[in-house]
């Protein structure tokens, strides 16, 4: 396959959107902590490691080393933010507007996720 300077543009571009994702689970670690699945156990906690796994992901798709293993890991940590708190939401939604808010949201994670397989699979420990 042939390395196109396009598609490491989109990558570096895909990396710095999970950078963002992962400084707001910082950033606003209090607020999203209360939509924290109640099953899951210190839910700020959740939130810190959901945050560091965006950021580190966004950090090893840059400098392009262990990308393959950082996008199957962000690929499965989307996933189960799809699982556990979209799916539910989606069930458990009274008002239409909420409902449509979580299948938006479902849509949004399991792209990213099938995105983030796509650069495991296209990345290699190559020279830029």
């Amino acid at each position: 396959m042939k390395n196109f300077i396009s598609t490491r543009l989109a990558i570096i571009l895909f990396a710095c959107i999970m950078g963002f994702f992962g400084a707001n689970h910082f950033l606003h670690a209090k607020e999203m902590a209360s939509i924290v699945p109640t099953f899951l156990p210190a839910p700020i906690v959740m939130v810190y490691i959901s945050g560091a796994g965006f950021l580190l992901a966004a950090i090893a798709f840059i400098i392009d080393r262990y990308a393959k293993l950082a996008g199957y890991l962000l690929a499965a940590l989307l996933l189960i933010i799809v699982f556990t708190m979209d799916v539910p939401g989606i069930i458990h939604a009274a008002a239409l507007n909420t409902k449509m808010m979580y299948i938006t949201n479902l849509l949004k994670d399991s792209g990213l996720a099938m995105a983030a397989i796509v650069i495991a699979d296209i990345s290699r420990e190559r020279k830029w």
